[in-house]
């Protein structure tokens, strides 16, 4: 495989796992990548899992999304070309794998709707997509319930 050739798969691969990374597919396209990985280079697993996790973890926040997105892919592809070139029987690899990534980002993505309210002071615990979000209503002084209320809103 050329130096071109392999510059180009690092960048498709990279590419796809970047954009994977606040989507859906992410499980999907991460767990593809890391079997390619772990059957080349099991001691180099553990590392490129930290790596990709980290990387979605700035994505998903969001602040600054677009040029993380730009500086992972960057990141990403210089890893690539690094592994190719240490293991080049894995480029067929790679690149089937990447087809596959790329097609899991093309299905239909899950959508969620969740609606919770907090009435009063109370207060709502939610969970969606494995991340907790509290709330917390705060709606003033409560005013006492029958004749003493009516006074009060005169």
């Amino acid at each position: 495989m050329t130096q071109q050739e392999i510059a180009a798969l690092a960048m498709s691969g990279a590419t796809t796992i970047v954009a994977a990374m606040a989507t859906d597919a992410w499980a999907t396209v991460r767990d593809g990548f890391l079997a390619v990985v772990r059957r080349r280079s099991p001691e180099l697993h553990a590392d490129i899992e930290a790596q990709l996790d980290d990387g979605a973890v700035l994505l998903v926040q969001g602040q600054g999304a677009e040029a993380a997105r730009r500086s992972l892919i960057r990141q990403w592809q210089l890893e690539l070309e690094r592994f190719l070139a240490a293991y080049p029987d894995a480029a067929e690899e790679l690149e089937a794998q990447t087809d596959r990534m790329r097609a899991a980002l093309a299905a239909p993505q899950q959508q969620h709707n969740q609606h919770n309210n907090a009435r009063g002071h109370g207060t709502v615990n939610a969970v969606q997509d494995g991340n907790q979000f509290n709330f917390s209503m705060d709606s003033g002084p409560r005013l006492p319930a029958g004749p003493a209320r009516q006074e009060r809103e005169d």
